[in-house]
């Protein structure tokens, strides 16, 4: 690819983030689809598409084909090889996602089969588990943007899963424990804080408007305070 289309691609790709980040799946899907015509290999736009469309109510988009390629080198090369999931991303020196050969690594080592893994989780609908893993990812390799896409897509589940167990957000919430038993829990400044404005006036859409926090954290704040009996 040359360098001109390659920036294309990243541009693209960032665009559709930021739309994907402001809930307009039409702009993301619009961005994510300029840059798959562009590289029809890149395995992150397929992912990113297949996600958007479903949310969108269209039909889920198959993933590209990854083919193999030549085995790693550098710091990795002389390693047992271990059998490598399909379809994993790889990033070349700059970091823009794109599809390319399958690298061979020890799970526990290697950054691209971490995140391997955490797009399994994601798969199979076990967002925390994927949400910790991409985070751990994210660490090691902070610029890699296909990793933060996917902390993307994760964390908009991971906020759809809580509001759906919150239910109606127009109900108001009243707290189940006494004073004297809320001071002996270990709650986190922000759980702290939202506990304190639950008065049995405030509906939760009102508590999502007077936190601190952003509402995907609002979101799994309420949700775990209501799972433990905390509020109802």
């Amino acid at each position: 690819m040359s360098n001109s289309r390659h920036d294309e691609v990243t541009r693209l790709l960032k665009r559709g983030l930021n739309h994907y980040g402001l809930g307009d799946l039409d702009g993301a899907i619009s961005c994510w689809e300029q840059a798959r015509a562009l590289d029809p290999e890149n395995q992150a736009v397929h992912d990113y598409l297949e996600t958007a469309y479903e949310e969108n109510g269209g039909a889920r988009k198959p993933p590209a084909p990854v083919t193999a390629g030549p085995r790693a080198t550098g710091p990795a090369a002389g390693r047992p090889a271990q059998p490598a999931p399909t379809g994993r991303i790889v990033t070349d020196d700059d970091d823009t996602p794109k599809s390319g050969p399958i690298i061979e690594f020890d799970a526990e080592d290697d950054p691209d089969t971490q995140l391997q893994l955490a797009l399994q989780s994601y798969k199979e609908g076990r967002f925390d588990d994927a949400w910790r893993e991409l985070n751990d990812v994210a660490k090691s390799q902070p610029s890699r943007l296909d990793v933060q896409g996917y902390l993307q897509l994760v964390r908009n589940e991971r906020a759809q899963t809580w509001a759906k167990e919150i239910g109606d957000q127009g109900r108001v919430l009243r707290r189940r424990i006494s004073t004297a038993e809320i001071m002996k829990l270990k709650l986190k400044p922000d759980e702290g804080f939202m506990l304190a404005q639950v008065d049995g006036r405030l509906s939760i859409a009102d508590l999502i408007s007077l936190s601190t926090s952003d509402r995907v954290r609002t979101l799994e704040i309420i949700a775990k305070l209501i799972r433990d009996q905390i509020i109802e």
